[in-house]
This record gives structure tokens, C-alpha cells and sequence, in this order.
């Protein structure tokens, strides 16, 4: 048997580890309600992992890790939010760890040791530990400076290890659209993991050099996950470019809202193909940015955040999707009502108070999901309690645990639904009115189309032509 003292440790890191996982399988499910949640790639690696994420939203980042991971990990959070009331308890419920920055104490960096240390310890325990390299959150176009942390976290636990762990290294990639709105969308794009113990010799040569070999390694494989460009004009340009020539080419349907995973290739490959051009030929790229802005002009004019508008519309088509969509935000309609009114007092409060600490950018999510975690609980808590004081324990109040999450989901569906289908009536009632416009568009469409295709062509060109770097220059 354990004595007594050990078995007390053992029950304390037991109960904390469930705690955890509670809280973790939560926070999980309730950013897969306030985002369109997608996964790509392989699974989270077994065993004692290091996960590595690029940073461009706050602390739903974690929490999207949370949601698509498939098993717990242990979130590393620069240090004063632990101090926060919310984000702090939430923060030491998941076993967090905090991360002492220089721009926010320069006297407690020091405490960074024990950090390291704990994470070291979580790892040769076979946990799973999340790291922002970056070490901050933004809503910059392109990755930050990435950090060594991550690496010599890395490399200590192996080394400590005798370089038996069998430590990895996983990567990720977080994509958000409209990032700061319910029910935005975001895609978490894993990458292959890799073993830290094939660095061994190099680290007991040069510790280093290898520890910023292994960070150079960790940024790529972020930016093999990720978007990234030089300034935000150049997103707008490449997502335009991108959905034109789709659908154009029959890669996706006209009014079709493509999973963020389907994109994500084809957009990086015209993020490099634009990027090449800019260097290249900047005069023809400003003239190619031109003519997508005169493109996304037209676009806004006939009502088309997403999809795009088709050259023309058939009757049959059109009555089909008319029909459907009618029966379908018919028959969830009235639950969805029910959750709208069960709900209202929370959405109201979340919509209210986050605007008020007026944050950035890529903090507004966080601030929107926080108060949401407070405010929504409690709001159910109220009203089961109103319940029972009303009837007393029996079916009504079963019905109230059970029937209010169902209305809730159905809210939220039937949200999404109208949504789409009020911009595709937008769509459809101005392409109709405005046929000049829609022509005009189709022609746009092509030129581009065309324009892109020849692009591709000597950007291939130049890829396979061999670039001649020193010794005598060839004579004509």
C-alpha cells in the first residue's frame, strides 16, 4: 500500500487531472458552439508531446486546441492572466502554466525555471504541453518573431530523460474567418510530429545552435499550416482570387460555402503564386490587384460575402433550393423560437458587456466566449432552480435540463441557416435586376480567370528554370 502521505499527493493529482479533463471536454464543446469548428490532418500524437500553435486569437486559440485535439494538454499562458479573476481560474482549472514575459515584469522572469521545470515534468509524465512560440497574440498577416522556448523546453526534457523519452514535437495551424464573430469558422490544420531525440548529437556539440535549428524547424512547420502575407491587403486579394477561379474551374459550386480545409491548400498556393509575382513583375502585380478589387466591387454591389455569383440562374435549380430551404428552416423553427426566448437574457448580456472593455482585435472572441462561459451556466442553473421551486423535482424539471440545450442548438442552427439563405435571396434578387452587372462580373470573371492561368504558367517556368548562382556566365 502507499503511505499515507503519498496516497493524499497521488488523490489530489488524480482529482486535479479529472478536474481537468472535465473542464477541458466544456470549454471544447462550447467553442465548437461559438465557431464553425474544422480539423485537417494527422491525429495528436500519443505519448509525451510538445504542441506548438501559432497565436492570432487569445485564449479561444487554447481552447480550439481543447476542441480538436482528442486528448487533454496542458496550455502555457503568459503569467497575468493568472492574476485575472476569469481567465485565471479557468486557466489553473486546465493546468495551465504560466509564462513570465520580459514586457510584462522584467523582475519575475526568473520564475520562468520553475515553469520550464513543470513542463518538463508534465512531459516525463507522457502529457501533452500546448506552447505559443510567438509569445503573444495578434492579428498580424504573417507569423511573428517565433521564440526559443519551445525548443529548449524540448530539448531539456529529452536531455533529462537520458534521451529516451521519445518526445515530439507537433505543430499546428489555426485559420480563423470573421474570428471575432459567433459562429465565425476556423481550421485547425495539424501537421506531422516530429521526434526530438534525432537532435541529440548536434545538442551535446552545440546546444544553441541546435536549439535554434529546432525553433527555425518549429516556425516552418507553423507557416507549412498557416497563411501568410506581407500586409492584410494581400488576404483580401488571394481569398477573391482564390474564390473566382473555384468556381470558375468547377473546383466548388457557385453559392457554395467551402469547408476552410478544402480551401486552405489553394490558398496557399496563391499566397506563394502572388508573393513570386510581386517580386517579379510588380507592375503587373498592382495591375492584377486592381482588377480584383474592381472584381470584389461588383461583388459587394450584388450582395456576395461568400460563394460567389453564378453566370446565370436555372429555374428548376433555383425552386429546388427554394423548396428545401423552406422546409428545413420550417421544421426547425419552432424550437428554434423556444431557444431564442429560453436564451435571450444571456445573448443579450454576452453582446452587451464585451464591447465595453473595448478589446483588440484578436481579443474581442475571447472576451465574447468568457463572459459566455459565466453567463450561460448560470442562466441555466436559474432557470432549473426556477423550475424546481415551481413544480418540485419530477419530469418538468428533466425536461427543462434536457429541452434547453436542444433549443439551444436549434437557435443556433436555424441562425446559420437564415443566414445563408438571406444572402443567397440577396444574391439571386440582384443578379436578376441587375443582369448588366452580372455580365459585366462573368466577363471580369474570365479576364481574371485567364489572367491567373497564364501567371501559373511562368511562375512554373521560373520554378523549374535553374538559377545560376556562380562560375563564368554562359556566352550567347
Amino acid at each position: 500500500m502507499l503511505p499515507s502521505r503519498a496516497y493524499s499527493g497521488f488523490h489530489r493529482r488524480t482529482e486535479k487531472s479529472l478536474q481537468a479533463l472535465i473542464l477541458t471536454k466544456f470549454v471544447s464543446w462550447a467553442t465548437g458552439v461559438f465557431y464553425d469548428v474544422e480539423r485537417s490532418g494527422p491525429p495528436m500524437a500519443d505519448g509525451p508531446l510538445l504542441v506548438t500553435t501559432n497565436h492570432p486569437n487569445a485564449l479561444v486559440d487554447p481552447l480550439v486546441v481543447f476542441n480538436t485535439g482528442g486528448r487533454p494538454s496542458r496550455p502555457m499562458a503568459r503569467a497575468p492572466l493568472f492574476d485575472q479573476a476569469f481567465s485565471g481560474t479557468l486557466l489553473r482549472g486546465l493546468r495551465g502554466l504560466p509564462v513570465y514575459r520580459r514586457e510584462d515584469d522584467p523582475a519575475l522572469m526568473h520564475q520562468n525555471d520553475r515553469t520550464f521545470d513543470a513542463a518538463i515534468e508534465a512531459l516525463h509524465a507522457g502529457e501533452a504541453v500546448q506552447i505559443f512560440p510567438e509569445g503573444h497574440s495578434h492579428s498580424l498577416p504573417a507569423l511573428a518573431e517565433i521564440r526559443t522556448g519551445a525548443a529548449r523546453i524540448a530539448m531539456m526534457a529529452e536531455a533529462r530523460a537520458g534521451w529516451k523519452l521519445g518526445l515530439r514535437i507537433q505543430p499546428i495551424g489555426l485559420t480563423y474567418s470573421r474570428k471575432h464573430l459567433f459562429r465565425g469558422r476556423v481550421l485547425a490544420t495539424y501537421g506531422q510530429p516530429f521526434s526530438v531525440a534525432e537532435y541529440r548529437e548536434r545538442f551535446e556539440r552545440d546546444e544553441r545552435a541546435t536549439v535554434r535549428e529546432v525553433t527555425a524547424r518549429i516556425r516552418s512547420g507553423i507557416e507549412a499550416l498557416t497563411l501568410n502575407f506581407q500586409d492584410q491587403e494581400d488576404s483580401e486579394l488571394v481569398d477573391v482570387a482564390e474564390r473566382l477561379y473555384a468556381r470558375h474551374k468547377g473546383m466548388a459550386r457557385w453559392r457554395e460555402r467551402d469547408r476552410m480545409a478544402e480551401r486552405l491548400p489553394r490558398l496557399q498556393r496563391f499566397a506563394a503564386g502572388f508573393e513570386w509575382l510581386k517580386g517579379a513583375d510588380p507592375d503587373r502585380f498592382e495591375r492584377l490587384r486592381a482588377s480584383v478589387r474592381r472584381y470584389l466591387r461588383l461583388l459587394t454591389l450584388l450582395g456576395a460575402s461568400e460563394g460567389d455569383v453564378p453566370p446565370r440562374y436555372g429555374l428548376a435549380p433555383v425552386m429546388l433550393y427554394v423548396l428545401l430551404q423552406l422546409v428545413m428552416m420550417v421544421l426547425v423553427l419552432p424550437a428554434a423560437v423556444v431557444g431564442m426566448i429560453a436564451w435571450a437574457p444571456p445573448w443579450v448580456l454576452t453582446r452587451w458587456v464585451a464591447p465595453r472593455f473595448r478589446p483588440k482585435l484578436d481579443q474581442v472572441a475571447t472576451y465574447k466566449l468568457s463572459v459566455a462561459l459565466l453567463a450561460f451556466p448560470l442562466w441555466y442553473g436559474i432557470v432549473a432552480t426556477w423550475a424546481m421551486w415551481r413544480t418540485g423535482p419530477g419530469l418538468t424539471v428533466i425536461a427543462v435540463l434536457i429541452g434547453m440545450p436542444v433549443v439551444g442548438m436549434a437557435a443556433v442552427a436555424w441562425r446559420d441557416r437564415q443566414r445563408e439563405v438571406l444572402e443567397d435571396t440577396r444574391v439571386f434578387l440582384r443578379a436578376v435586376r441587375h443582369r448588366r452587372g452580372r455580365d459585366r462580373l462573368a466577363e471580369e470573371r474570365s479576364d481574371l480567370v485567364r489572367e491567373i492561368d497564364e501567371l501559373a504558367e511562368a511562375w512554373s517556368i521560373s520554378r523549374a528554370t535553374p538559377i545560376k548562382t556562380s562560375g563564368p556566365t554562359p556566352e550567347a
